[in-house]
């Protein structure tokens, strides 16, 4: 079993009137875990009292499994499934096992960070942030995207010209081509996409013996004074044929 970050004995005082383990418990279990885990990366409560920081949930779901009784061995897992790259945002998936090794519960949670004093969501501080990404992850781990890049990103998108949304679209389209396409293709989109995007090319010639980056170096150069907009357009009408064969 990994990522085990709480391992304890069910209380009397946890216990319910059906003699077995409380709802709220698990909650409780769940989140020593999660306490755990970041004193293990440094986040303890003298720091996250020098930072004004506290950690706040926006959602909980827990899910039962299996029975837990008095006086039994309890084992709670943490893994990160989700956070963005400042630290603002984070999901964890948690497991809480029986001295049996049986899964009892499933924890997931969502949640963020909150200046103590501003009572305001932040990011955490930059040397912190990189040091909370360090909190093992689940396979499916997902590296999310911040407010302010999505907004960057609707705007760039939003002040597209109709020429440039059909390039993009194309550039995607290529990804579902059904066979991987040869050298020579890959080479001919290489350069049609540096000029478009790029425009002239603007880097020195290679090593004569690197084959592959020579390839690249001439099939971009052979676009030179091409300009941006023909471009894009023999890019999408390349893609498009290939479609066709």
């Amino acid at each position: 079993m990994e990522n085990v970050f709480y391992e304890g004995k069910v209380m009397w005082s946890q216990i319910d009137a059906n003699m077995h383990l409380r709802h709220s418990a698990y909650a409780d279990f769940a989140a020593q875990a999660r306490l755990q885990v970041l004193e293990n990366l440094g986040f303890n409560s003298r720091l996250l009292e020098k930072l004004r920081i506290g950690p706040i949930l926006f959602r909980e779901e827990l899910i039962y499994m299996r029975e837990v009784r008095p006086s039994d061995m309890i084992k709670v897992t943490c893994v990160m499934t989700s956070c963005r790259p400042d630290g603002s945002r984070w999901s964890f998936s948690q497991e809480l096992f029986r001295g049996d090794d049986v899964k009892a519960a499933q924890i997931n949670v969502q949640g963020a960070w909150v200046d103590m004093e501003k009572r305001k969501l932040t990011a955490l501080p930059q040397e912190w942030a990189q040091a909370f990404m360090n909190i093992p992850r689940s396979p499916d781990f997902v590296l999310e995207e911040t407010a302010v890049k999505k907004t960057e990103q609707i705007k760039a998108k939003e002040n597209m010209t109709a020429l440039e949304q059909k390039f993009e679209e194309a550039k995607n389209k290529v990804m579902t081509l059904p066979e991987k396409p040869g050298n020579e293709v890959m080479l001919e989109l290489y350069a049609l996409n540096k000029q478009a995007t790029i425009g002239d090319i603007n880097i020195e010639k290679p090593a004569m013996f690197d084959f592959v980056a020579a390839a690249k170096y001439n099939a971009w150069n052979g676009k030179k004074g091409m300009a941006k907009e023909d471009a894009q357009q023999k890019y999408i009408d390349y893609v498009e044929s290939l479609f066709k064969k």
